[in-house]
């Protein structure tokens, strides 16, 4: 395999922009210096050796200065710029080598460095051919030194150590040019094996993919990216990641944030702007890129459409508020149904029974009695059904759970076998949220699970505080819950109970949805049942 270009180091390795080219530019400039000032100070050259010397360092310098700030301002490496600077280099040596002793001169082991520079830079064949050229320099340097004699002996001048030793020499070099040649290029073959793998894996890709340097400029991009975002891979690379990842609200781009605050996202979903003003919802995570020494080099960025997902998802949610408001109706218009009828039969048989007042008097009792019951099923629906309004305070778990237990107990005195034991952590654990609300839902908790111990037992409140979470569990020693009523004990009308209507449960998983939290029930191995509910951990104005 071949290769005439260059576009490893600059696009395809995952780490994205390659730093190590900038470096060896920055090593060529200080080497051509270190090599001028040890010609020019230690050799004994007249004036027009010493001048021509200098106009070769010279432009040496100013071609390797000026590959720096073409890698510097493109971030691509092309083959020409290559080419040219390795001849530019070339260049200098032979002049170096020529100027110093030929074959014998300080300076011939850098006619394997230019070798190995053509071959990794450029490919196999280009390591070659610097190796010839490497090897027609030197041999035209050795047959300048070589004595008449020893280019066409005498019969009897068949041996000459010194020209022997000459030659010899010389074909050690020219052996160790096509060595370095050879190892060059097949490293260089080896990393354009991994180019086009990696290639074939990026561009295979269902999502969008970059790769950005710390200074938020783009040096990879895939067809997916390309496909998504309405660019080609040579508008895209080189541009800053801002520009490409556009934030239709005008925020900071999420991959700018990950560089500046070096931590990543996972599955951030936002609103992008096209060049040509179109919007996307698009879901996006990052990776940051780390070299040998734990340095931050880059990020990676995956990205895809959620538009039509978003669409499917709106389309689901109508769906399913449809089918909950039929369940709802259904369910309200079943619980509402038994205290009607019982009115209505009341009703009925007071207008029968006016000529006796105590039978009347208790048939009103009745219609009171369901009319109130009426009253507490609607109510309930309407805090189910109504958007929990609430105002957000910090506040101290610990404290609200005080507040429950202390309640329980006075209005449980009568149980005598009841106990409540509360275990906390150390620290404070602080949420944010509505603390009324939050505190209806621990009252309704203690509560049930007190119910469903008949009023005997332990019930414990553990207190479990994470790093970016607060849980507060509940744990009784009653019949627990059956495996078939775990997925629908929130479920708004469905209960277990000889009272009630059902609207607890639901409305506390309501009011913890609200506040960015998740509630769940569960059996426990050792009997009795297990409600979590887990909010999110608030800052303190001492952690703030």
């Amino acid at each position: 395999m071949t290769n005439t270009g260059l576009s490893l180091p600059a696009r395809l390795t995952v780490g994205g922009f390659a730093p190590w080219l900038i470096a060896i530019g920055a090593v060529r400039v200080a080497a051509i210096l270190v090599i001028a000032s040890g010609t020019l100070l230690i050799g004994d050259y007249g004036y027009g050796e010493k001048l021509y010397l200098c106009f070769f360092y010279a432009f040496g310098i100013i071609s390797a200065l000026g590959y720096l700030l073409a890698l510097r301002h493109t971030r691509l490496v092309i083959a020409p710029l290559t080419w040219a600077q390795v001849l530019v280099d070339f260049g200098v040596v032979a002049a170096t080598v020529s100027f110093t002793g030929g074959l014998g001169s300080l300076y011939t082991f850098l006619f394997v460095i230019i070798v190995l520079e053509g071959g990794i830079l450029l490919g196999l064949m280009q390591g070659y051919l610097f190796a010839t050229l490497a090897a027609v320099v030197m041999g035209a340097l050795a047959m300048m030194r070589s004595e008449p004699a020893a280019v066409v002996p005498a019969a009897v001048q068949w041996y000459n150590r010194d020209e022997y030793t000459l030659w010899y020499g010389y074909l050690i070099q020219v052996l160790a040019y096509y060595l370095t040649a050879s190892i060059s290029g097949y490293w260089n073959q080896q990393l354009h094996r991994l180019q086009r793998f990696q290639r074939e894996i990026l561009d295979n890709m269902n999502n969008g993919f970059l790769i950005s340097d710390l200074e938020g400029i783009i040096t990879v991009v895939n067809r997916a990216a390309e496909r998504i975002l309405d660019l080609s891979e040579d508008e895209a690379i080189g541009r800053p990641v801002q520009e490409v990842l556009r934030v239709a609200s005008g925020e900071e781009c999420p991959v700018v944030t990950a560089l500046r605050s070096e931590r990543d996202f996972t599955r951030y979903e936002y609103t992008g702007l096209l060049p040509d003003g179109k919007t996307m919802l698009l879901g996006l995570s990052t990776s940051r890129i780390y070299d040998w020494r734990n340095r931050m080099t880059g990020i990676i960025a995956s990205f895809s459409d959620l538009t039509e997902l978003e669409q499917m998802r709106q389309e689901l949610k109508r769906q399913d508020r449809l089918s909950i408001v039929g369940e709802l109706a259904a369910g309200l218009a079943h619980e509402i149904r038994n205290p009607v009828a019982a009115i209505r039969g009341a009703v009925d048989e007071m207008a029968s029974n006016l000529d006796k007042p105590a039978v009347a008097s208790k048939l009103a009792s009745i219609a009171v009695r369901e009319s109130d019951q009426l009253n507490v099923i609607v109510s309930d629906f309407l805090d189910f059904a109504r958007k929990p309004s609430m105002r957000r305070d910090v506040f101290d778990v610990r404290g609200l759970i005080d507040e429950v237990t202390d309640l329980m107990l006075r209005n449980y005195t009568h149980c005598e076998l009841l106990i409540i034991k509360k275990d906390y952590p150390k620290g404070v654990c602080p949420v944010s949220g509505d603390r009324s609300q939050i505190r209806q839902v621990f009252l309704n908790l203690a509560k049930n699970a007190i119910e469903a111990m008949d009023g005997k037992g332990t019930l414990k409140i553990l207190v479990i505080l994470g790093p970016s979470s607060v849980e507060v569990r509940f744990d009784d020693e009653g019949p627990g819950i059956p495996p078939d009523q775990v997925a629908r004990i929130f479920e708004p009308f469905y209960t277990t109970k000889d009272t009630g209507v059902g609207m607890g449960l639901a409305i506390c998983l309501r009011i913890v949805s609200a506040h960015d939290g998740t509630i769940r029930a569960a059996s426990r191995e050792s009997g009795g049942a297990s409600f979590s509910v887990r909010l999110p951990r608030a800052l303190t104005k001492e952690q703030g």
